[in-house]
């Protein structure tokens, strides 16, 4: 029962620090089976 939004920032934050990192142009599709996850994940990607 881990917190949507705190797993939701690791998973992003991750994300971002390794393509950085990699200097990878890579397109990470983020798959969510909630409407409040698209929401929480639109959020934090805008």
């Amino acid at each position: 029962m881990f917190p949507n939004q705190r797993a939701a920032e690791i998973a992003v934050e991750t994300v971002k620090s390794w393509l950085e990192e990699a200097d990878s142009q890579m397109k990470v599709v983020f798959n969510v089976f909630k409407d409040i996850d698209l929401e929480i994940y639109n959020n934090l990607l805008s």
